[in-house]
């Protein structure tokens, strides 16, 4: 075990490798029974990731099996929408208030399940075919904490994710990450998008929006409206 980690860290990490078969409801426990402060993670905090990455993604912690990362959200980061791979367990513990929406995909038609916030101190479970979006539409930056883990894998748990691009007319299969505007070299694979739901179009483009002004990426923007008109 690292010393260097904060004791409620060190504690969860060894809580989670002395387990041998978690699923959610236990990972969720153990999260709310080592809750990490403020003050434990602020070593980790860093709000400096490039303004094209659509959020912060700093791993602390991958012994293969599971991982343990801190993700940075400045005001207007985004996640594309997207699962979580091989992941077969996990959660989110939330040191702010995140703007969220989870999705089903119903005969390959992506569909909105709910729209909701989370919370300071909430708990969100994570799992592979979890298909969902996340981010800041607040003025106030925050950080989220996430644990992604498998009973059956030793290394890239997080692998495998499936990130929607309705701009690009596209799903890609990306190594973990599920930025907006994804880099081509964190891409395994890509398939057409087909179709998409107008009203899933229409509120991913009012949450993604800000991140495409930010960045100048005036093509997207248009892309989205062109595809909008044509619903």
């Amino acid at each position: 075990m690292k010393t260097e980690f904060p004791k409620s860290l060190q504690q969860l990490i060894l809580a989670l490798q002395n387990e041998s078969n978690i699923d959610n409801t236990m990972v969720a426990d153990l999260v709310s029974a080592n809750r990490l402060s403020d003050n434990e993670i602020a070593p980790y905090i860093s709000y400096g990731h490039k303004s094209t990455e659509s959020y912060g993604r700093q791993l602390i912690y991958d012994n293969g099996n599971f991982k343990i990362l801190l993700m940075s959200w400045k005001k207007g980061d985004f996640t594309a929408i997207h699962n979580h791979g091989y992941t077969e367990w996990g959660c989110v513990y939330f040191f702010g208030e995140a703007t969220h929406r989870l999705y089903e995909i119903e005969n390959e038609e992506l569909k909105i399940l709910q729209k909701d916030n989370f919370h300071t101190g909430e708990v969100a479970s994570v799992c592979g075919d979890l298909t969902h979006m996340m981010g800041n539409a607040s003025s106030k930056d925050f950080t989220t904490l996430h644990i992604y883990g498998s009973n059956t894998r030793n290394h890239d748990v997080s692998e495998n994710a499936k990130v929607y691009i309705p701009e690009e007319q596209k799903i890609v299969t990306t190594m973990g990450s599920a930025y907006l505007h994804m880099d081509k070299q964190l891409v395994l694979s890509e398939n057409p998008l087909n179709y998409i739901n107008g009203d899933v179009l229409s509120d991913y483009y009012s949450l993604v929006k800000p991140f495409y002004e930010r960045n100048h990426l005036i093509q997207s923007i248009r892309n989205m409206e062109d595809i909008l008109v044509s619903t």
